[in-house]
């Protein structure tokens, strides 16, 4: 580092000073506070099962740190959302508030894959956060029965997700088949009335109501909670219709492993070629045979299986953490 980069960053710190004075002053201090990052829904969704663990062993005074606040929004096991800022986080934890940023995966030494953890996502992140004994697998968000009533469009509503490029971390090997999607929403029309959610950059999907970038966290979530099914890839929108009890039909092929990323309320379509799970956010050297094996034919007949539950309610499998 040079000297003009020291100074200038010393000269940020010394500028930031007043904010956190303020902040301090304002907010107080927490007890425990959780950071996952600035980019990842899902992640940040899933985070609630810790609150929620937490909150039953009777902690106060627990912050989450996010740019998604509209996601805890009436969540009575976080006490206060604020924003992402490291150098804040920082000087909590020298104060003594326990800090806990729960990055569940690692990284082999050549970057080209993600090292899953030895149990589910959500009992990992528990376990980052100290957390011991039973906990569920589920993350939480609360919605008001009017937003839910806001959201419902058709009494055959089903929400429908391709792609997950847009995502703040885009991993290609989740990616299904192109076509794929269309496919199914063909193979079901006249059986649900598909809203197409996501990014404006997917691919629009003829026979669904086109809602792409359109809807705030808050109307999504309202969405698919007034929605029968699910069907998407493994990524933020079946976390968040988890937390707001709608089963997923998931595609998962052989990117990951539903045992560590799913939760059995849902239907996991999942291949097992030698090379999966990979856990390779991007390289493929087997011509991405595992998606291959999903066919629609095979997401339809499990959105049908999914619907003949709608209404029964979902199983919550729970972890032990010693």
């Amino acid at each position: 580092m040079t000297p003009g980069d020291l100074s200038r960053k010393i000269g940020g710190r010394v500028r930031r000073v007043p904010s956190l004075a303020w902040k301090m002053a304002s907010w107080g201090m927490p007890r425990r506070l959780v950071l996952f990052g600035a980019l990842s829904l899902g992640d940040d969704v899933m985070c609630t099962a810790v609150f929620r663990e937490w909150r039953r062993r009777g902690e106060k005074r627990l912050w989450m740190m996010s740019r998604n606040a509209g996601l805890f929004v009436g969540n009575t096991d976080i006490d206060r959302v604020v924003p992402v800022d490291d150098y804040h986080a920082l000087l909590l934890g020298r104060l003594g508030v326990t800090v806990v940023r729960p990055y569940y995966f690692g990284d082999d030494k050549a970057g080209e894959r993600v090292v899953p953890p030895p149990r589910h996502i959500l009992a990992e992140m528990c376990r980052m956060a100290g957390i011991t004994g039973e906990v569920a697998l589920r993350p939480n968000l609360h919605l008001d029965p009017s937003e839910v009533s806001q959201g419902r469009l058709s009494s055959r509503q089903a929400v429908i997700h391709s792609s997950g490029m847009s995502a703040g971390f885009p991993m290609p090997n989740k990616e299904w088949i192109a076509g794929r999607f269309q496919e199914v929403v063909r193979l079901l029309a006249g059986e649900f009335d598909f809203v197409q959610l996501g990014s404006p950059s997917d691919s629009p999907l003829e026979g669904a109501r086109d809602l792409r970038g359109k809807t705030s966290l808050r109307e999504t979530a309202a969405l698919v909670a007034a929605s029968r099914i699910v069907v998407a890839q493994e990524g933020f929108l079946t976390h968040l219709a988890r937390a707001v009890d709608t089963r997923s039909v998931v595609v998962y092929g052989g990117f990951s492993d539903p045992a560590i990323t799913g939760y059995t309320a849902n239907i996991n379509l999942t291949q097992s070629p030698p090379c999966a799970p990979c856990w390779s956010p991007s390289r493929c050297d087997f011509g991405h045979i595992c998606m291959e094996g999903v066919t629609a034919t095979e997401v339809a007949d499990a959105a049908r299986r999914l619907d003949a539950r709608f209404g029964q309610p979902l199983p919550i499998e729970t972890a032990r953490i010693e």
